[in-house]
């Protein structure tokens, strides 16, 4: 059965550290990896029903988050990547083996972390990765500029993290 928008949201939020961190060590930007996640974020919930289910979904998403981190260097024009295709392919098993690590017991974590933010925290990321909203679309419809509505999540993402961090112990 295909994924649905719930189950992306959740696999995004559950690893958003770890896709970001495998973004960043392809592209060595942070903004440009915070892009190619939204990017890639967007993409998922777009092709939701051509991603077989969700045991597929985050090697999905890093695969995606692949050629879309090099298609961003090569776009920009920027420095080549630390890791070339050819090193990715040999590192990905090694990607695959954490893929499913207490995916559950996260699950659990990051929704109960989820509910102990402040509704408004709570109402931005329904917006995000539930509606599938863009960040733009998000200022538009509540009137806030986009910069700040970056800074806004990054400290969102912070707290989730820390909270995680602090469930799994």
């Amino acid at each position: 059965m295909p994924v649905d928008q719930k189950t992306i949201t959740s696999v995004l939020l559950r690893d958003r550290a770890k896709l970001l961190a495998y973004i960043g060590a392809i592209v060595r930007d942070q903004h440009v990896a915070e892009d190619v996640l939204q990017e890639v974020s967007m993409l998922a919930i777009e092709k939701q029903g051509q991603i077989k289910d969700a045991d597929t979904l985050l090697p999905w998403l890093r695969v995606t988050a692949r050629f879309r981190s090099l298609k961003a260097i090569e776009k920009r024009g920027k420095r080549p990547a630390l890791m070339d295709s050819q090193m990715l392919d040999v590192l990905e098993p090694h990607w695959q083996k954490v893929d499913h690590l207490a995916a559950q017991e996260t699950n659990r974590s990051l929704d109960n972390c989820v509910k102990q933010l402040a509704p408004q925290a709570q109402r931005l990321i329904e917006l995000r990765y539930g509606a599938g909203l863009s960040v733009r679309d998000i200022g538009q419809q509540l009137s806030r500029k986009t910069d700040t509505l970056y800074k806004t999540y990054t400290r969102i993402h912070a707290v989730l993290q820390r909270c995680m961090r602090k469930a799994q112990g």
